[in-house]
């Protein structure tokens, strides 16, 4: 069995190529087990979110895009929203709830959807809230077990894992506790690096 540990942000467009091809390897290689760490690239960051421009030259911004949405368009990505991060604090929460009721899966399709297809702000509870129920949870759950802290202490243990392993950049994938390949390829190379 091959475990393979993710580290990843909803807000980062990388993470969203990471996520298809770990969907992918799942579907054409037996024995692997996934397991996704959340990874805040800004916890800082406000709730209303931040112009990309603010930080990053528009120039090297669209030069960004277009390497993203190159690699992006094998899984069909779509990227229509290049504007704004952010901060996936609480979306983190619900996905590690979604995970708990084995919907990780279509949570965190729908979340990179809202946030690159539709351009909607993930830190807002309401869209949080579309997500999950697009994903078939209980929300009302869902938000009781964000707000009574359940998965605080999780969380604190991804920061904890994230500095062990030193990641720096995400999506990093960790395979067998030891090898660290960080995604800047096509879906081919990518398997070769990561089992060989």
């Amino acid at each position: 069995m091959t475990n393979i540990k993710v580290f990843s942000d909803f807000a980062c467009p990388f993470c969203y190529i990471g996520f298809s091809i770990a969907n992918k390897l799942i579907q054409e290689t037996p024995n692997i087990n996934i397991e996704w760490l959340p990874y805040e690239l800004d916890p800082d960051l406000s709730l209303e979110g931040v112009y990309l421009t603010n930080h990053i030259p528009q120039e090297q911004i669209d030069m960004s895009y277009r390497r993203i949405e190159r690699l992006g368009s094998e899984y069909g990505l779509i990227y229509n929203s290049k504007i704004k991060k952010f901060n996936t604090h609480r979306l983190h929460k619900a996905a590690l709830y979604a995970h708990e009721e084995g919907k990780y899966y279509e949570f965190a399709k729908e979340a990179f959807k809202t946030i690159f297809e539709y351009g909607k702000n993930v830190g807002e509870p309401i869209i949080i809230n579309e997500i999950g129920l697009v994903a078939g949870l209980n929300i009302v759950e869902m938000n009781n077990c964000i707000d009574n802290g359940s998965f605080d202490e999780k969380m604190k243990e991804a920061k904890y894992l994230a500095s062990v392993y030193e990641i720096d950049s995400v999506p990093t994938f960790i395979v067998n506790d030891k090898k660290k390949v960080a995604l800047l390829k096509d879906y081919e190379k990518f398997k070769k690096d990561l089992l060989e």
